[in-house]
């Protein structure tokens, strides 16, 4: 559609007229309230997102390993249980990424050749030193934080350990005998930036131009829970999405939540006896979950204690 056939809008400050794709206007930079954009179209939008990305994951899943499939159904071990992933978990990972990539490339065409959602508060805004410094601590106390938030669930009866085990042993049949640095491109470093594109970047403010941001903070991180589609990982995965937006508001820029996430998400990786063993670590271990906290506060401090982003809109 041409920009003089886009549905326009006029500021309620200055009486501007603004397009549909904009979010603040062009001349005072005042929020846009869009007449037809409801709550319900947002939440379509928002799950219509999730499901392209995770459609678009299975698709490629499919057409990549597929063929793997059929060239290993010789082998006897194929149809032995999971020794099946044994033969395709490069290909598992492979679409992982190019899924991430696709979805990626989709992100930067909307925002900036459409600036369709996001604009402006979807920001890469440049870090110092003293930023990615506390982002590195909190991504390592973040992971002792999924621990803890399993062993509570496993206390209180919302897991079964040996569900989190057989979980754990089907996890890395499906990767485990993959290089380690196709695990670590593919879940410790390209996943984790692309669902940030998305839970950060696009649904914490779709939803935040439509109620209070700490509303759409609790909502964005249960949704990036749903979407890892499984209890264990739904648990922890929606507290670590709530920390990923306050980082993002107390900062103004998606690298913080991102450094964040990838080293989760690597030391996880990295460590995998801490996810599949034992769940009562030991105290020096959890002592780490301080990291988060502290994290959390010094970029509170270094902000001066204000948010970067409008609490209010």
């Amino acid at each position: 559609m041409g920009e003089n056939m886009k549905k326009r809008y006029k500021c309620k400050q200055c009486y501007s007229i603004n397009i549909d794709a904009y979010d603040t206007c062009v001349s005072c930079g005042s929020p846009l309230k869009h007449p037809k954009s409801t709550l319900f179209r947002v939440a379509f939008q928002v799950l219509g997102l999730m499901a392209f990305y995770l459609g678009l994951q299975s698709v490629l899943g499919i057409l990549i390993t597929i063929p793997v499939l059929f060239k290993n159904l010789d082998s006897v071990e194929v149809i032995n249980g999971l020794a099946i992933f044994n033969h395709f978990s490069d290909a598992l990972l492979t679409s992982v990424i190019l899924s991430a990539l696709i979805f990626i490339v989709v992100i930067v065409y909307y925002y900036y050749r459409k600036r369709y959602i996001v604009r402006p508060p979807y920001r890469f805004n440049r870090m110092s030193g003293y930023q990615i410094a506390i982002s590195l601590m909190t991504g390592v106390g973040c992971v002792f934080l999924s621990q803890l938030i399993i062993i509570i669930s496993e206390t209180i009866g919302i897991i079964n350990l040996d569900n989190l085990e057989d979980y754990g042993q089907l996890i890395m049949s499906m990767i485990g005998q993959s290089p380690t640095w196709l695990i670590l491109l593919t879940i410790g470093i390209v996943a984790p930036i692309a669902e940030e594109l998305l839970f950060r970047g696009l649904v914490f403010h779709m939803f935040n131009r439509h109620m209070n941001v700490k509303v759409a903070l609790i909502i964005q991180g249960l949704l990036f829970g749903a979407f890892h589609m499984n209890l264990v990982q739904g648990l922890y995965a929606s507290v670590l999405g709530i920390v990923l937006g306050i980082t993002y508001l107390l900062t103004g820029t998606l690298w913080i939540p991102i450094i964040i996430h990838i080293v989760n998400n690597s030391i996880a990786l990295l460590l995998p006896e801490v996810w599949m063993n034992d769940p009562l670590i030991s105290t020096g271990l959890l002592g780490l979950l301080l990291l988060v906290p502290l994290g959390v506060w010094l970029l509170y401090r270094a902000n001066r204690g204000k948010y970067i982003l409008d609490l209010n809109n």
